[in-house]
Parts: structure tokens; sequence; C-alpha cells
């Protein structure tokens, strides 16, 4: 049975509520667009201004894609960001110069505008039973554990093991939007993520007010330069990283659109995935000309729209269209960007216990027999095991290796589509376990 929503998928908003949960989103995916735009230019070892270029595309091209994806691709209510994967082939080929690194993500791109072309996304649907989108949904939480941790525990160049009261007072905050959640009704309860964000915004501005500088000297208007900042190469190495990675993203994808789908409408799914996987094509090529990380369909979305009930994708068209106002309006950008990161967290916490939920209740949907425990089991368990990989082990890995292996939740999909349609799929009937007290 699918959750009631005050809006639902194709309902469109008034205006006011529209900017407002537009904002919701805008402020929970904002924090993670300054770490990727600040891990690439270290990486990268851009200078200020073309690091400021870099934060301005970045907004563009995912104000953009996500606007797009809402209104005409997938037409589903998800975000459109950077990919933690592309990234961190990003940041491995970095000492081979941008130019590579654009030749790598157009190509790649490329793959996936040709698996459409050639109609072969269709058999992938079948792929996704219970089980696998189940496991999606627990492996995304799961391997956002460790970032979520550091964000409520503070953790920063001034305390870099983190504050103990930083992470209560997260955790209070955690507790308070599960409540406004819970107990709220009507608006309120649509909003209840952001009241808590500016609750506790206002709590960590009061203890400890912030640096208003960057927010007053941030200039209203500034036009990103340099479309394309230099012609992309085709560096083989380059291109064998990014073809591998691009096979991850598209997995990302998948499993974004089926957790999305199972809880709104599956009957357009098929033709979703089509047009989403065009779109991310389309957008991976965008980003390779600007230099900045090829997007994905992000795979919170769930928990979030379970949290506010709002299954709008105008809603997310919304924040798209503010983040492309913000890669032209610096002032709004660094207000954006002063939300305390442990506020951020604890909204991300609450998101994802929900989806925790949410990913059960499908796994649970049908009978379970032991075979269904190690096809769920084992790929949750593996994926998380793999955040926890010593960064010398990975570094020690060829580059095509280290991207797959490095990411747990490419791990976790991999092996749940093993275990469920290879090595421990169904044959006949099975015998549903024995319960014992």
């Amino acid at each position: 049975m699918k959750p009631a929503f005050v809006y639902g998928l194709d309902d469109r908003l008034p205006l006011k509520y529209a900017l407002i949960y537009g904002l919701q989103w805008a402020v929970i995916m904002f924090p993670g667009l300054i770490v990727v735009a600040r891990l690439s230019g270290i990486a990268l070892q851009l200078e200020i201004e073309k690091e400021v270029r870099f934060f301005q595309f970045t907004l563009l091209t995912c104000g953009l894609f996500t606007t797009a994806q809402s209104l005409w691709g997938h037409r589903y209510p998800l975000l459109e960001g950077p990919s933690t994967a592309l990234l961190l082939t990003l940041i491995v080929l970095a000492p081979c110069g941008l130019q590579a690194i654009q030749g790598g993500l157009i190509a790649g791109s490329v793959i996936l505008i040709a698996l459409f072309l050639i109609g072969q996304l269709k058999r992938i649907i079948a792929l996704a039973t219970p089980n696998v989108v189940g496991v999606i949904l627990l492996l995304i939480v799961f391997s956002l554990l460790p970032h979520l941790t550091r964000l409520m525990a503070g953790v920063d160049a001034q305390h870099p093991h983190g504050d103990l009261t930083i992470f209560l007072v997260s955790l209070s905050l955690v507790l308070i939007m599960a409540s406004f959640s819970h107990w709220f009704k009507g608006f309120w309860k649509t909003i209840a993520l952001l009241l808590g964000m500016v609750m506790g915004s206002a709590f960590f501005f009061v203890v400890g007010p912030p640096d208003w500088h960057e927010l007053q000297t941030a200039r209203w208007l500034s036009v990103p330069t340099e479309v394309v900042p230099s012609w992309p190469s085709a560096y083989y190495p380059a291109l064998a990283a990014f073809t591998c990675t691009y096979l991850a993203v598209v997995v990302n994808s998948l499993g974004s659109l089926h957790g999305i789908a199972t809880l709104t409408d599956q009957e357009r799914l098929p033709q979703s995935i089509d047009r989403g996987i065009l779109v991310n094509g389309v957008a991976g090529i965008c980003c390779g000309l600007t230099g900045v990380v090829g997007m994905v369909s992000y795979s919170m979305s769930p928990g979030v729209i379970l949290a506010t009930r709002v299954a709008s994708r105008y809603a997310t068209a919304y924040c798209g269209a503010l983040l492309m106002v913000a890669a032209f309006v610096p002032k709004l950008a660094a207000l954006l960007a002063i939300i305390p990161a442990q506020v951020v967290g604890a909204a991300l916490f609450v998101a994802m216990g929900v989806q925790v939920g949410a990913g059960l209740a499908i796994v649970a949907s049908g009978e379970m027999t032991s075979r269904d425990y190690f096809v769920v089991g084992l790929p949750v368990m593996l994926g998380t095991c793999v955040g926890f990989l010593p960064e010398a082990l990975l570094a020690s890995l060829p580059v095509g290796a280290r991207v797959i292996l490095g990411n747990g939740l490419v791990v976790g999909i991999l092996l749940v589509l093993l275990l469920e349609h290879g090595l421990l799929r169904k044959i006949g009937s099975e015998s549903k376990l024995e319960s014992h007290s």
C-alpha cells in the first residue's frame, strides 16, 4: 500500500508553497554541492576564481537538469546532482589534467545515450525485484552513514574529532523534526524538515555567531565565465575509467528510479528509465564540456518525501530553478551556504531513517524464505563494509577497480543482482522458512 501524500506526483502546487518546498529541497542539497566543488578544486588545484566558476556551473547544471528531469525526463521528484562515483574518478585522474577528465566524462555520457538508442535499457527493468529495490534503499542509507555522522558530530578543521555537545544537539534536532513530521497536520507537516532546520540554525547562530563576512561581501549578480574552460582530449586511461564509472551511474540512477516509483507511480517507470538515462547522458556531455562533475539521479528523495508527504515533481522543479538563480546570484548562494552543516546532517538523518523503514517494507512485501535472507543481508553487509576499507588498500588498486570497489553502493548493488538473478535465483517454489520462538 502506497503512503498518502498531501501533494501527489503530478499535483501542481500554489506558487507560495512551491517556493517553500523548493527551498526545502535546495537547503538539503546545497551543502553537498559545496563539498563537491571544494574537493574538485583541491584535486585540480584550481585558483579561487576558477573554483568559484566551478561552483557556479555546478549549481547551474544541477538546477537545469533537476528541472528538466522533473518536468520532461523521468518525471519523478528526484534531485540531479554530482555523482560520488564520478567525483572519485575525477579526483583519481586529476594529475592527468582537466582536458583528459572532460574527454572521459563525454565518452561515458555518449555510452549512456547509445544504450538508450539501441533499446537495451528495457531489459534491466525486469531485474528490479522487491529484494533488489529494498537493498538499494538500505544501501543508500548505510553508505551515507559515515558522512552523516561527521556532519552531526561537527567534525571540521577546528574540531577534527568532533564535539559531543554538537552531536547531542543534532540528535535533539532529529527527534524534534521527527516529532514535527508525525504530529503536525496539513501544510505544517510538509515543511517539518525546514522548520527543524530553521530552529537548529537559530540555536547555533546564538551559541556561536557565524561569519557573516562572505554573505556581506558576496555580489548580487555574477555571470560565470569560460563556458568551456579547455578542449576535451582523448586519454585512454581516463576513457576506460569513466566508462566503468558510468556503468555505476546507470545502476545508481536505476536504483533511484525504482525506489521512488515504488512509493509513487510504477506505471510510468519503463518510459521514465529511458528518458531519465537519456537526460543523464545529455547532462554528462554538458558537464564534460563545462568541466564539472557529471550528474546522477539522487537516491535520498524517498526518505525526504516520506518525511514531508510532498511527492510532487513540481517541488523539485522549483528547487532546480532556485539552484539556477543561485548560480547567478552569489548572495543567495552564500545565504544557503551559511546554514550549519550539523543542521543539514540532522535533517538528512531523519529522511534516511524513514527510508530504512521504506526499504524494509518493500523487502517484506512478499513471502520471505531462507534464500531471501542471504540475498538481502549479504549485499547490505558487504556494501556497508566497503565504506570501512583502509584508504591505503583502495589506493593500491588500479584506477578502474578503485572507482568500483571503493563505492559501497555499487558493490552492494552488483552483489544483490548476482545473488537474486544468478547464484541464488529462485527455481520453482521454495518453502517458507519456519519461524522459531
